[in-house]
């Protein structure tokens, strides 16, 4: 089917290129007329965080919304505590609460809640509705209301967690860099400009129509702003090497001779082959993630799979199309000092030299990866904070005035709601109860309220600790099995809950680390049962699958030496070590794990090609390695410049995913690849495709008879 598919797109180009545009264009418009806006997630189905502002709606609309932080700091030489400068901050607090999207504001100067001393105040700023609902535009006008405070010395940031989401990250060029260097990395292994400009130029109009069903469905579902910049990174390097194998493989029979139709037509049922499970792979690993539990993980995760099955249809017939039209031009324009024909001998040397000392290189890179692997013991996560933020950032800033001023659990209030299906007068025997068993409680530093509507109140509990602190952590769960649980067992009519914005992402990691034991198992499950049903051996999957763990706990210990240990922070544009945001490791599993079925896929449908005609499985492991060597190292540094690419971002999650991306691919793509790999296929022989039988010897097939298992 799939030589049928490259004929059909190698006779008709041109209407190949139209329907392709057509779909771009349809897209971009339907993008650009009915496209959505990034949003964050808002419900937290059956979480304590949930509960608390069900009950907030209820009684308390006013204090259920998201909250931004307005934090005033005066310069040198000027204190807020002036009055005339008091009454020019109370006076944009004033216009702020008059914003539509506003539903209450605090005025530390009118005695409403905040925090201030004479060089700094805070107001706590409550938007009506869900987190999702905010726009950009929002932060915009409370900018716009409180600008006036710059005229008596009072320089004004938002904070917390509405602006720490809802800002999208700064466009970046970096990432242009990126795709540059790729085509830079295709020119020295093609040799030629067109064959290198070629996988990048099909690439971007699949990313435009990746990007533009993001956008199109953030019109209809919740998706968060990481996820067109997540799409876009794993859609350039998947794209670009899936787009490289094509190539490869069609450069590979025109210098056998073959006519150009026929050798468009068995490059794609080759590498087709494998690019289809390759890439149906990593699209179910990283659609995985919907089993988190948190819906806007797996809208992340499925955008992302989506934008790899993009990539697999661009280069099963854009690609053809185009290889089509520059016929054998493909290798014109070459580089002077590069001659026609990929010379294999080094690889065929490193391969046999793996071969002669297979134990001790499998045991070398075992020990390497579980080296790299060892910080993954210290891993901590954590949620995510203004502090983990690049230092120039405005969150950041807010954030550090708020924690020198008034302590960094100024930045972690909780809400403690309690009610009660009695008569009202039971809930001031209730709050009587619930505020010194609040107090009492170790890492609290303060208890305000309640505030009181019918048989509801409201306590506002500050911490001792930051958002990203573990004791912050251990606090919440504290005080919800001991000081509130207590107070709830002493009165059965009563409800108690605690929430807040910080608690909410506790809560989803808590979910996440709940459903993790099931996202691996149904990621590796169908990987396996995708291996399988590719070589019809059980041995091979099960190595594979064991092998990109040990590559996956590489990558986690980099990112924990990295971010939480501090080791190159700079580098990464960070100032201080920051725990491992919490969903970060899962969406690792799911890209890496995905990610590394690439490369073995395309390393194995080699061996097996190999292991088929001559029936020798030493030879074949050689053989594998030197048609392979090459083309998977340059598909590797593809990868890793576009990941690198886009470490500058501002995101932190951006950040470790990027970082985490490039580690995995390095690791796989060398220590896997080329060592381990080939060191176990030689210990186990023919035995690695079990239950098969060691294939009789044949002769080589007619190129469009031979079963497409080739790379």
């Amino acid at each position: 089917m799939l030589y049928r598919l490259g004929a059909w797109c190698a006779h008709h180009p041109y209407l190949v290129f139209a329907m392709w545009l057509a779909v771009l264009v349809l897209g971009g418009v339907l993008a650009v007329t009915g496209g959505g806006l990034y949003r964050q997630y808002s419900d937290l189905p059956g979480t304590e965080t949930q509960r608390t502002v069900d009950v907030l709606r209820k009684d308390f609309p006013q204090l259920s919304g998201p909250v931004a932080n307005l934090v005033f700091e005066a310069r040198p030489g000027v204190s807020v505590a002036d009055p005339a400068v008091a009454d020019q901050v109370s006076r944009a607090l004033y216009a702020v609460g008059e914003l539509p999207r506003v539903a209450s504001v605090e005025n530390p100067f009118a005695g409403i809640g905040g925090e201030r001393n004479e060089r700094a105040a805070v107001a706590h700023v409550f938007f009506e509705g869900d987190l999702a609902d905010i726009r950009p535009s929002d932060l915009d006008e409370l900018r716009t209301a409180t600008a006036p405070v710059d005229e008596v010395g009072v320089t004004v940031r938002l904070g917390g967690m509405v602006p720490g989401l809802l800002d999208q990250p700064e466009n970046s060029y970096v990432e242009v860099l990126g795709v540059l260097v790729a085509i830079v990395i295709l020119l020295l292994a093609f040799g030629s400009y067109l064959a290198a400009v070629l996988p990048v130029v099909i690439t971007l109009p699949a990313l435009g129509v990746a990007m533009a069903a993001v956008q199109v469905a953030a019109a209809h579902v919740e998706v968060n702003p990481t996820a067109p910049i997540m799409v876009a990174m794993l859609g350039l390097g998947a794209g670009i090497d899936y787009a490289l194998f094509v190539v490869t493989r069609y450069r590979e029979q025109l210098a056998d001779g073959a006519p150009i139709d026929h050798a468009i037509a068995h490059a794609v049922a080759t590498a087709g082959r494998s690019i289809l499970y390759a890439g149906g792979t990593v699209a179910l690993a990283i659609s995985g993630v919907w089993l988190s539990g948190v819906r806007f993980i797996g809208v992340i995760g499925v955008a992302i799979a989506g934008a790899v099955l993009i990539m697999v249809v661009a280069a099963l017939t854009l690609l053809p199309a185009a290889l089509s039209v520059l016929g054998a031009r493909i290798d014109r324009y070459r580089l002077p000092w590069v001659r026609p024909g990929v010379s294999t001998a080094g690889w065929q040397r490193w391969g046999r030299q793996v071969n002669r000392r297979a134990v001790p290189y499998a045991l070398g890179s075992i020990a390497v990866l579980l080296l790299l692997a060892a910080p993954v013991l210290d891993l901590r996560f954590s949620v995510i904070s203004d502090s983990t933020e690049p230092a120039r950032s405005e969150t950041r800033q807010a954030y550090e005035v708020m924690a020198r001023e008034f302590g960094p659990g100024s930045a972690t209030v909780f809400l403690v709601a309690a009610t009660t299906s009695g008569p009202e007068a039971d809930i001031a025997r209730v709050s009587a109860e619930l505020k010194p068993a609040l107090q009492r409680t170790p890492g609290v530093a303060a208890v305000d309220g309640p505030l009181r509507n019918g048989g509801t109140a409201v306590f506002r509990v500050v911490p001792t600790g930051g958002p990203t602190d573990a004791a912050t952590a251990e606090l919440v769960h504290r005080l919800r099995a001991d000081a509130i649980a207590g107070v709830r067992d002493r009165n059965p009519a009563s409800e108690i809950h605690l929430g807040g914005d910080v608690t909410a992402m506790m809560d989803m990691a808590d979910v996440i680390r709940g459903r993790m034991p099931l996202v691996v198992a149904v990621v590796v499950g169908v990987a396996l049962v995708l291996l399988v049903a590719m070589f019809g051996s059980v041995v091979v999957p099960l190595k594979a699958a064991v092998m990109n763990l040990l590559s996956i706990g590489a990558s986690y210990g980099v990112v924990v030496a990295v971010f939480q240990w501090g080791w190159g922070l700079s580098l990464v544009g960070l100032d201080r070590p920051t725990p491992i945001i919490f969903f970060v490791p899962l969406f690792m599993f799911a890209v890496v794990f995905g990610l590394s079925m690439d490369y073995e896929v395309f390393l194995l449908s080699r061996i097996k090609e190999d292991y088929d005609r001559s029936g020798d499985p030493d030879e074949s492991v050689v053989a594998g390695v030197a048609s392979t060597g090459r083309l998977i190292t340059s598909a590797a540094l593809i990868m890793v410049c576009v990941f690198l690419s886009f470490v500058p971002q501002p995101n932190s999650t951006v950040k470790m995913m990027a970082l985490a991306l490039a580690v995995a691919v390095t690791v796989d793509a060398t220590i896997v690849r080329l060592a381990l790999v080939p060191a176990l296929m030689k210990l186990f022989g023919h035995r690695n495709w079990w239950p098969g039988s060691p294939p009789a010897h044949q002769e080589p097939k007619e190129p469009d008879q031979v079963t497409p298992t080739r790379a």
